[in-house]
């Protein structure tokens, strides 16, 4: 009998928004979790560590950006089976709409990046849960222009 090791992990995602264009950030070919897919920029929690410390960690770690504003958005739950190591995983994902400051300067686990409106973001190769996130993400956006008319 082959038991699966099963793994929860927090993190935080990063909705980084400038004007009605949002930043998407491309992850390398040799990243073992769904390489060469586009998505925000997203941190694991750290033991014993401040969300906000680990979405300001993230930024600065993965495009050189510092966290000026963040806004909880939403908070996702996400099952899936590991690609490289049979691990059933479950994602705790706090996704936060953030405002930032600096130059991007892309880490070795990134291969580039784009500022995209969220109706083109879809036509992009996108990681599997933040297909869930843009969607969410674009029906708070109608119900909050409505609700301003």
């Amino acid at each position: 009998m082959i038991f699966m090791i099963k793994e929860q992990k927090v993190g935080v995602l990063a909705i980084v928004k400038k004007g009605n264009k949002f930043l998407l950030v491309k992850r390398s070919c040799k990243n073992r979790f769904e390489p060469s897919k586009w998505g925000f920029v997203g941190e694991a929690v750290e033991y014993k560590e401040d969300l906000l410390e680990a979405l300001k960690r993230g930024l600065k770690e993965e495009v050189n950006l510092e966290l000026v504003k963040a806004k909880l958005f939403n908070a996702y739950s996400f099952y899936f089976t590991s690609q490289y190591n049979d691990k059933e995983r479950h994602a705790i994902v706090l996704a936060y709409i953030c405002t930032t400051k600096g130059q991007i300067k892309l880490n070795h686990e990134l291969e580039d990046f784009v500022w995209v409106e969220l109706n083109k973001a879809k036509k992009l190769d996108l990681i599997s849960t933040n297909r869930v996130i843009i969607k969410d993400l674009n029906k708070w956006l109608k119900w909050r222009k409505r609700k301003a008319k």
